[in-house]
């Protein structure tokens, strides 16, 4: 297994220049023969964002201004994870013919999906960073803390990827039934809520979850204007480190498998 994975590290490593390739290819692709091109990246977050905040400060009965500082802090993470989850699914699925014609490392497909994603989430945070500031965010030293919580978000969701990619190509229906676990997921992730206030059985709940402390590690420079607590980081980098360890071992094992597959 030793040589195997030295073998995916030096693949990956190695293929860095067609997975940016991909990546162009995919936002080019993505926002071909739109009007607003890439500005979707930053209009669509927004708007869906800003029209949460007025529905749920009022079902909540909360003040709007708190409440969408709230929000747009957990959904920064939130909506990477998510389009990481369900988009991963079809990395070699839709790339099939590709895969069948000529040899590539393929690890390149779910990974460039990750990067492309990656790209999209910093320039739409740059969008709700200003926004967060003028709703009255803390601008403090903290902040300089925001690319290691990018960093862990982005192993995470890689590993996420890796497992999502394989197992789609065992079961396709996985596809659609990411798409409604994830919405689940969101109501028992503090994404409309802080986790300090639930209790009971659904706090539990919330503090397992492994979206959870992703994240406060947004949330609390933005917010509170403080650096994440040790717990969180060192829940994140458990997190980080399992849903690696797992993409890894799974890829690594089922990797020559699909081809036979698709």
């Amino acid at each position: 297994m030793n040589s195997r994975v030295r073998t995916f590290l030096s693949e990956f490593s190695g293929s860095l220049n067609i997975q940016q390739q991909l990546v162009v290819q995919q936002l080019v692709l993505r926002y071909r023969r739109t009007t607003l091109g890439f500005l979707w990246t930053l209009v669509n977050p927004l708007m869906m964002i800003s029209i949460m905040a007025v529905v749920f400060s009022t079902l909540f009965k909360e003040d709007l201004k708190v409440f969408a500082l709230t929000l747009f802090a957990g959904m920064i993470p939130w909506n990477f994870l998510n389009s990481v989850a369900t988009q991963s699914c079809t990395a070699f699925v839709h790339n099939e013919s590709l895969i069948k014609k000529i040899y590539l490392p393929k690890v390149i497909f779910p990974s460039s999906i990750v990067f492309a994603l990656l790209v999209d989430s910093l320039l739409s945070f740059l969008v709700l960073f200003c926004v967060i500031l003028v709703l009255g965010g803390t601008f403090s030293w903290a902040l300089l803390f925001l690319p290691i919580s990018f960093l862990l978000l982005f192993f995470f969701a890689f590993g996420i990827a890796l497992i999502m990619s394989i197992a789609t190509v065992f079961f396709r229906d996985l596809k659609h039934v990411i798409v409604l676990m994830m919405q689940a997921l969101f109501y028992l992730s503090p994404v409309l809520y802080k986790p300090e206030s639930l209790s009971g059985g659904l706090s539990f709940l919330v503090a397992i979850n492994p979206v959870t402390p992703f994240i406060a590690l947004f949330r609390v420079p933005l917010v509170n204007g403080t650096l994440p607590s040790i717990n969180i980081i060192l829940h994140s980098i458990g997190f980080t480190v399992i849903s690696i360890a797992l993409g890894m071992y799974i890829f690594i094992r089922q990797e020559k498998q699909i081809i036979f597959r698709l």
